[in-house]
């Protein structure tokens, strides 16, 4: 007998007895409460059946508890799992020079460079549906993000330091901090929405020491239960994932 149809068996004879219990406690109330030879027998008979349904739906109660402490403790450690695999999925320098294609001549390198960006971006949109993935590379100098590769399209072909937002984005992109923000207007959308019903999550996109650009997800919120920031902390997490896949593989030449 298998562990799964055992704990059938267990919880249907549980259940079945407190029901029976409790029928036969029922009937010995309404006997013990009439005069007779057998009074006193339909009362202990009541008071035994009453402790016995009591115990067998005690016992299933504290079962149900301990089946739902085992059921939390597994989802802990699946998302346990899951963290560890997410920080153990960025690529190693041999994996990088493989994205990278390093070992290619240089200008199949900068075709093969730039197909996997799109890739990248084609991934970051599949993080949450109905998501877009873009890739901004910045210049330092001009102070200038300029649109390297997005899925779907329409996103703004570059941000200058005039912008309202670019002041954010130099933020993040100089500090290496994160950003989640919901129900706003997507800065990056070439044409703003009507309505500020959106999500943005920006990272930064480092190259050893050099920080070359951001790495966008942004999209509509969505319509059951949106969370404040916007996308989840599970979303961030896998958007820096695609920027330290991204930056491996443009730092591998």
């Amino acid at each position: 007998m298998s562990t799964e149809t055992g704990e059938r068996l267990l919880n249907l004879t549980l259940g079945v007895a407190t029901l029976f219990f409790t029928a036969v406690a029922f009937a010995a109330s309404i006997f013990g409460g009439r005069e007779g030879e057998h009074q006193q027998q339909w009362i202990i008979a009541g008071v035994v059946a009453s402790a016995v349904a009591v115990y067998a739906g005690n016992s299933e109660r504290v079962r149900l508890s301990a089946y739902r402490a085992r059921m939390q403790r597994s989802a802990l450690q699946a998302q346990r799992n899951y963290e560890s695999l997410i920080a153990n999925l960025a690529p190693s320098t041999a994996q990088a020079a493989v994205l990278g294609d390093r070992t290619l001549p240089a200008p199949e390198q900068s075709v093969r460079r730039g197909r996997f960006d799109q890739s990248v971006v084609v991934g970051v949109s599949e993080i949450s549906e109905g998501s877009r993935g873009v890739f901004y590379s910045w210049n330092s100098t001009t102070r200038i993000f300029t649109l390297v590769s997005q899925w779907p399209s329409s996103a703004l072909p570059e941000i200058t330091s005039g912008d309202a937002v670019y002041p954010l984005l130099e933020l993040i992109v100089k500090g290496g901090s994160t950003l989640r923000m919901g129900d706003i207007a997507s800065p990056f959308d070439r044409t703003p929405p009507p309505v500020a019903d959106e999500r943005v999550a920006v990272v930064q996109v480092k190259v050893n020491a050099t920080a070359i650009g951001i790495l966008v997800l942004d999209g509509k919120m969505p319509k059951s239960a949106p969370p404040p920031d916007g996308f989840s902390a599970r979303d961030l997490r896998e958007l820096l994932l695609y920027a330290d896949m991204l930056a491996a593989t443009l730092g591998a030449g």
